[in-house]
């Protein structure tokens, strides 16, 4: 078509195409392209210098809508040279608004600088106006990306000026979002946010995707300052989603690092780095230097909360040299701040201090009041870390305050908590309660939000010690039942509140985007499932192809990284509020221990544990009970010893009774550390224990006291947290007696067929799936039915990656999340496998486990495993609990009885202890 109408109005079409390129470029990347292409034909077949010209034009703006930024530079200046020649000034200073951006964001801003203002004097004096506003608005925007806010306001507000009459709803977009920037980071933020707003509602009007998801990142980020996290994270990934349809690298990069900010902001670390290494080399190959900075500088910050400091040192080093070329002494500043959080960690106080008050002196200078907020807080946390409290005091309540003013809650919130600290040291215990429960209140009002369990659990990870002191000022005056409120407040929170929303995890796509990654979510759970079997059948099958395991080892670590980041993608753009859980009710609670039951529940400060003990008359404290690391060790080597036995099949009379004292020298020590003390306390009743951290792993019901075994003066039940307990004891229970026995013997659990042949014929109301039946299928039919889930087969902890912990059936492998989908409607729920009670331990007590997910499934008590088990004394133990359960003992009653029937005939713990009772007895 060129071809045949390349004599007729060539220069008109050839103007056409070089306007639909330009309107385009940042809307629609493919239109640009091909316009550009079209104008580079409609060149080659004519000999017009004015229309090659607008083809060099057209060129360099496709190469800027790509990302390619030297390549944009050398057309537009081939474009500029070529109208010169022509004598044609005007349109040459029009191809400099496209260079400009370019030109800044390779960083070249005194080039920029002169290019801009140049090209602005000849556009003036040719009365086009609007070309000018465009100048400026790029001006502005090289201005801003140095943080000299004052010359980039003036640069927007005049082009804002010019171009306040043109029916250009994405020029009016970007002066309104440029100078929302600019007054964000002066903490004018409610004139921000108009801002932002009105340029998102342009967008919307004019259906320009491109201006949306601008407006969409700048309100996410304004959000992210002001500790809005849920609404933060939605803005963010609908950003994320529309540059990712419209194929933008370098734009996609840049909100992919945006929301990689806010994760780290919710602690996020691993799930940030990841991003952060997938787009550093992005930007650095578009030779976008302030971004790659940028990128360095929070990828060293993710590498120092995940604990590698060589590598933040690293990346703070190469990030600190490319702002210092650039000019940007601001940004650098940015560099400093993390410096000194690193020096905090490595407990050089005195250099962290100083890195902090440098940073800070420098965004005060700049009027960057948010940045200068936060390292007001590093430099008075470095002085009060090095004993200078009355310093550090000064500078916290000036920030707190300023905090508090521009709306800031999360600087507010570690402002008050070390001031907190600090009145507590000296004794002004009613200013340190004020104080710790304003910060309390604060993590509440951001914490509440968040649109998931993963960002809540990670997001209280770092802030449990305003919970904390206050459970220690509460006890300095014998208040003990406020201490026990304050560290169940602050215990399983996110656990409870998945009990508390079932559905959360289910719902119907919210755009075409969700729908296709619901839909990569199944392939994706399909191919895992495939690897798994593969790598299974690798391993068993004889000596393992360590090539053959490796390559499917890695096939399926990407596809769980991938169902992660899905899944984590899927949940971020919020699905409304959250269940709160129910608050701690302790006359209630002790109205549901009754006589025969006592709760203990332990916790620790500074290393020292100690024990809340709650009864039907009261409840009290125990201090002092043993060192959080002394306890540690022992448990360690209690787990050797479990694992030496497995490892030499302990029947062998020369091994036997040697590792059998081992097992009770140190279940003993632990029994003298954890539960001698309370023996007058606890009496006889059921003990219900509470564990903290690495509690979680101790057997309790098989402490040795010197001659007996705990299990044989008491039932035992172990719960994540008071709140989990109370929810399971309130569960329903089925009026109806189906059970659901499930069995998938293979080379490790063979005896999975007789366990399963013997407890299932005692059920009157009973479906057994063995072997090929016993698929995730027929679990997901018929577990809503049962009042009794009994799954017998192979079981593995994840600790690399807990939430992949995982059953195996007869096609595949149940991980924790598949659990979630479950939907029961039970009492009970056996996991007769291995290590199925266990658990990656988060801050707060968070268990990541197969027991999570039975919980959050809907299960009101489980019995799991702390161990790999013995195959055949497992079909012997859970025929005998089985048989309890027939005659109509209640769980801990029927588990208690088996292990007692077990201890007699196989002496060793590790035989008859790895099952525990977990939830309502």
């Amino acid at each position: 078509m060129l071809r045949e109408h390349a004599a007729q109005d060539s220069l008109e079409l050839a103007y056409a195409l070089q306007d639909a390129c330009y309107a385009a470029w940042n809307t629609d990347r493919v239109r640009t392209l091909n316009a550009a292409a079209a104008l580079d034909t409609l060149a080659a077949q004519t000999a017009d210098p004015d229309i090659a010209a607008l083809a060099a034009w057209a060129a360099g703006i496709a190469a800027l809508a790509e990302g390619r930024m030297e390549q944009a530079i050398t057309a537009l200046d081939a474009a500029a040279e070529q109208f010169r020649q022509r004598g044609h000034l005007h349109l040459a200073a029009n191809t400099q608004v496209g260079k400009l951006m370019a030109l800044a964001m390779l960083g070249r801003y005194a080039e920029a600088l002169t290019c801009g203002e140049d090209a602005r004097t000849v556009l003036i004096a040719h009365g086009d106006l609007v070309a000018a506003g465009r100048i400026e608005l790029n001006l502005g925007h090289i201005a801003f990306r140095r943080d000299q806010y004052p010359e980039a306001e003036a640069y927007y507000r005049s082009a804002y000026a010019r171009l306040s009459h043109v029916d250009d709803p994405a020029l009016l977009a970007r002066c309104e979002s440029g100078l929302a920037d600019v007054l964000a980071r002066r903490s004018h933020l409610d004139a921000a946010r108009t801002l932002y707003a009105q340029a998102l509602a342009r967008g919307e009007a004019a259906g320009l995707t491109v201006v949306q998801a601008e407006a969409e990142c700048n309100l996410g980020n304004l959000a992210l300052a002001q500790g809005r996290y849920g609404e933060a994270l939605a803005y963010l990934e609908r950003s994320r989603r529309r540059y990712a349809a419209l194929g933008l690298p370098h734009e996609s990069a840049y909100a992919d690092l945006e929301l990689a900010e806010a994760y780290l902001e919710l602690n996020l670390a691993p799930e940030a780095a990841a991003i952060f290494a997938r787009v550093i080399p992005v930007f650095a190959e578009l030779g976008m230097h302030s971004e790659h900075a940028w990128t360095l500088a929070h990828a060293g910050q993710s590498a120092l909360l995940l604990g590698d400091h060589a590598t933040a040192r690293a990346h703070f080093d190469a990030a600190e040299q490319l702002f210092t070329t650039e000019g940007n002494t601001v940004s650098a500043a940015l560099v400093a701040l993390f410096e000194a959080q690193l020096h905090y960690r490595e407990q050089q106080f005195a250099a962290a201090a100083l890195c902090a008050a440098a940073a800070e002196a420098r965004f005060r200078a700049a009027d960057n009041q948010g940045r200068a907020l936060v390292a007001a807080w590093s430099h008075a946390e470095a002085l009060h870390a090095a004993g200078d409290d009355q310093a550090a005091e000064g500078l916290l309540r000036e920030a707190m305050e300023l905090a508090e003013a521009r709306r800031v809650p999360q600087v507010a919130l570690r402002c008050a908590t070390t001031l907190g600290r600090i009145a507590a040291t000296r004794g002004d215990l009613a200013a340190a309660e004020h104080l710790l429960t304003q910060a309390v209140q604060m993590i509440e009002q951001l914490r509440t939000p968040l649109p998931a369990e993963e960002f809540r659990t990670a997001f209280l990870a770092d802030k449990l010690s305003p919970f904390a002191e206050l459970a220690r000022l509460c006890l300095t005056s014998d208040r003990v039942a406020e201490a026990f409120t304050y560290v169940e407040q602050a215990r399983s929170r996110a656990l409870i509140e998945l009990l508390g929303s079932p559905l959360e995890h289910r719902h119907a796509p919210y755009d075409a985007f969700e729908a296709e990654q619901l839909a990569r979510l199944t392939t994706l759970r399909q191919e895992l499932n495939w690897c798994y079997q593969r790598l299974s059948r690798a391993m068993e099958s004889g000596p393992a192809d360590l090539d053959t395991v490796q390559t499917f080892q890695v096939a399926a670590q990407e596809r769980e990284q991938a169902i992660l980041e899905v899944t984590r993608q899927i949940q971020q753009r919020g699905h409304g509020a959250i269940f709160a859980g129910p608050r701690l009710d302790l006359n209630a609670l002790q109205a549901e221990l009754g006589t025969t039951t006592v709760l203990v529940a332990f916790y620790s400060f500074d290393d020292e544990l100690f024990a809340f003990v709650v009864t039907d008359q009261g409840i009290s404290v125990v201090r002092a009970l043993a060192s959080e690391a002394e306890v540690a060790a022992l448990v360690n080597r209690l787990r050797f010893q479990t694992d030496a036995l497995r490892r030499v099949a302990g029947r062998n009379p020369n091994h036997y009774a040697q590792l059998l004292h081992r097992a009770q020298h140190y279940l003993g020590q632990l029994y003298d550390l954890l539960l001698r003390p309370l023996e007058q306390v606890i009496g006889a009743r059921r003990l219900v224990v509470v564990p903290h951290r690495t509690l979680h792993y101790v057997p309790f019901h098989a402490l040795y006291d010197g001659t007996q075994y705990v299990l044989e003066q008491r039932e035992v039940v172990a719960v994540p947290s008071v709140a989990v307990l109370q929810h399971c004891l309130r569960r329903p229970v089925p009026n109806h007696e189906r059970a659901l026995f499930i069995g998938v013997p293979d080379a490790l659990v063979p005896s999975v067929r007789d366990e399963i042949l013997a407890v299932a014929p005692q059920w009157p109301d009973q479906i057994t799936l063995l072997d090929q039946d016993a698929t995730l299928s027929a679990l997901r039919r018929h577990a809503p039915e049962a009042a009794i889930l009994h799954l017998a087969c192979h079981g593995q902890f994840r600790p690399d990656s807990p939430l992949f912990s995982a059953l195996r059936l007869a096609d595949g492998w149940l991980t924790v999340r598949d659990a979630y989908e479950l939907a029961l409607h039970c009492k009970l729920v056996v996991l007769s496998a291995c290590e199925t009670g266990v658990s990656a331990v988060a801050p707060g007590d968070e268990l990541i486990g197969l027991a999570r997910g039975f919980f959050a499934a809907g299960a009101p008590a489980m019995v799991v495993s702390l161990w790999t088990v013995d195959d055949a004394t497992t079909a012997a133990l859970m025929t005998s609990f089985y048989d309890g359960l027939r005659l109509g003992l209640a769980p801990a009653a029927a588990l208690r009885q088996a292990q007692r029937a077990l201890l007699e005939h196989h002496a060793h713990p590790f035989f008859w202890a790895p099952f525990v009772l977990m939830g309502r007895w």
